[in-house]
């Protein structure tokens, strides 16, 4: 019974030791454990690429491309009928010939058979009319004296006045005939180039036949399409339409290669014509140049495809800046504790990379032009070295 109660006791306090000793060395782990030592975050603020505002004068221009097209061009015709006995070496295609230089010749022998006799019908008629304007004074002093009737009188004046109009008649003739013998010699009408040709020596002329085609090329024109938005920006004013005054003309820049080598031509906006394309609902406006073949860079050739730049409307204060930096219309500006805050401004052109901006910024100001994916008003961040946003002009 005592054994039995000794057991007893030792199963109840077993337990209790247990835990006792667990509680122990967990106090001793506890007391003897290395310190840890305590790290702070640190705050990881998005890096964004700024720019600062400098607002500066600003010159728009308008791209266009056209093709250069000769500013007067003509089909060369022939007057007179016959035979071609001579056609000129500079009568060839691409050919270079100065005003009044003979081109072709026709066989003039007929026409000067009709020029000899028109002259010889015009000697006689005004020989006639000598003798019969005599024989009318005559006949009125006769009269005067009663020797002759009134019909007779009358006769004499009638004949007379056939007499003055048959020599009218013979010196159109002669007139005529002197310029069918000009026409055998077709000239230039003014200084240019030959684009085409379509008659040879010994070929026949009809009257009206084609002979070449010519156009002048001290001036040629480029025909430029524009679209309604890009007319608005432009020094030229909404009611117009026609031919501006030489004071009023608008600068273009024609750009084009030569052989790998841009070249650049001067001219000007002449006048803007009046009806809309209705396929490509486009303006087309005309840049005149003159002189295309002045200086040592080679000529502006008619045919030649080429860029056109033309001066446009100026702003006072304002400033290019990246498409990526506008965000519906607003950008986020940078303050001086490095915070993004949203600003309102006035687009006034929207360009291929980059938005002219007129209102809202102010000289100095920086801007966010990449702005993080996730943006809230105040929000901190870490811009980066800045650089200033210089005027295109």
């Amino acid at each position: 019974m005592a054994l039995f109660s000794q057991l007893s006791k030792n199963r109840f306090f077993a337990p209790i030791a247990v835990i006792v000793l667990a509680l122990g060395i967990s106090s001793l782990l506890v007391s003897f454990q290395p310190e840890i030592d305590k790290i702070i975050p640190t705050k990881i603020l998005p890096t964004i690429e700024t720019k600062k505002i400098k607002l500066t004068p600003i010159r728009q221009s308008v791209m266009a491309y056209g093709i250069v097209k000769p500013h007067k061009q003509i089909a060369l015709a022939s007057e007179i009928a016959g035979r071609v006995i001579w056609v000129s070496e500079k009568l060839i295609s691409g050919g270079k010939f100065d005003q009044f230089d003979p081109l072709i010749r026709i066989e003039n022998t007929d026409y000067k058979l009709q020029l000899d006799k028109a002259s010889a019908e015009n000697t006689r008629a005004q020989v006639d009319l000598g003798i019969y304007e005599n024989d009318y004074q005559r006949q009125q002093g006769l009269f005067k004296k009663n020797l002759i009737s009134n019909s007779q009188l009358d006769d004499a004046f009638k004949m007379y006045k056939r007499a003055e109009a048959t020599l009218r008649i013979t010196q159109a003739n002669l007139e005529q005939a002197s310029l069918n013998f000009q026409r055998t010699e077709i000239t230039a009408p003014f200084s240019g180039r030959v684009q085409q040709e379509s008659i040879d020596e010994g070929g026949y002329l009809t009257v009206g036949a084609p002979i070449a085609t010519l156009y002048a090329d001290d001036i040629v024109e480029v025909r430029l399409p524009i679209s309604n938005d890009d007319l608005g920006f432009l020094n030229w004013p909404q009611q117009m339409r026609g031919t501006l005054s030489p004071e009023e003309s608008i600068a273009v820049s024609i750009n084009s290669t030569y052989g790998g080598i841009d070249y650049q031509w001067q001219g000007q906006l002449e006048r803007i014509e009046s009806e809309v394309d209705p396929k490509t609902r486009l303006f087309h406006a005309v840049a005149v140049v003159k002189n295309p073949e002045f200086g040592g860079q080679p000529p502006l050739t008619v045919g030649l495809f080429v860029t056109a730049e033309i001066a446009g409307r100026s702003y006072d204060q304002a400033v290019l800046i990246p498409r990526s930096a506008v965000i519906d219309n607003r950008v986020l500006i940078v303050t001086k504790d490095n915070r993004l805050i949203y600003r309102d401004i006035e687009i006034i052109r929207v360009n291929n990379d980059s938005i002219l901006v007129g209102r809202g910024l102010n000289n100095d100001e920086l801007i966010c032009v990449t702005p993080p994916s996730i943006i809230f008003q105040g929000m901190e961040v870490n811009p980066s070295p800045q650089q200033t946003l210089d005027s295109v002009k």
